[in-house]
This record gives structure tokens, sequence and C-alpha cells, in this order.
């Protein structure tokens, strides 16, 4: 099992993709249109609900993140692109190590979570 991670070209911090919510927007179209246009990834959501959701605060800016879980069916050829950024696909320990904001960490743990208890 892998998480695919991304960082802006030249930047070393390495996250989940993720988009801001238009305004006529859903966090769970948005979601999936982010892992597009950040990471070049298609596929859907797990259908179980988010993730997690949590209050977060970068560069003196409060944020709400919604996470959610992406079954990916396939990939761009080129991760990169105009609005994209590095991609990198980890296991699990590895996206630990190279993740460091924590609300963001947790997550992988969440994940595997579901994926080891999803209901048949």
């Amino acid at each position: 099992m892998e998480f695919c991670l991304v960082a802006p070209h030249g930047d070393s911090r390495w996250e989940f993709p993720r988009q801001v919510v238009g305004t006529a927007e859903t966090p769970p179209s948005t979601a999936l249109r982010g892992a597009g246009e950040a990471a070049g990834l298609h596929g859907q959501l797990d259908g179980l609900g988010p993730l997690a959701e949590f209050e977060s605060e970068r560069h003196a800016l409060a944020e709400s993140t919604v996470a959610f879980l992406m079954l990916v069916a396939g990939e761009d050829e080129e991760g990169g692109g105009a609005n994209r950024r590095k991609r990198r696909w980890c296991l699990p320990e590895e996206a630990r190590l190279r993740i460091r904001r924590k609300p963001m960490r947790r997550l992988i743990d969440i994940a595997l979570r579901r994926l080891l208890t999803k209901p048949t």
C-alpha cells in the first residue's frame, strides 16, 4: 500500500495533494479535482466519507481541512506540469518521515486503519 505525496518544484516540503474548496463546490468534488490538478491522479473516493477534519494554521492563516481517501485508478505519465507538483509514491513509513505537519501525518494511520477494516 502506497501513498502519493506532492511538493512544489524546488521545494522539499512533501504533503498530500490538496485543493482549496471553491464556493460552488463540495469537499468531495474538490478533493478529486485537487488530486488531478496537483498530482495528475485519477480515481474515486472510497465512499465512506471524510477521513478526518481538522483546523490548522499556516502563515498566520487559519484553515479548515477535510481529508478524503482516494483510490487511485490511474495517473498521468508526467506528474509535473504548469499547475502540478513533484509527485512521489511512498510506503507508509517513508510518508510519515517526509510529511512535516502532524495533522497530515496522522492521516496515514487513519487511512491505513480504514483500508484494513474496510467491509468487503
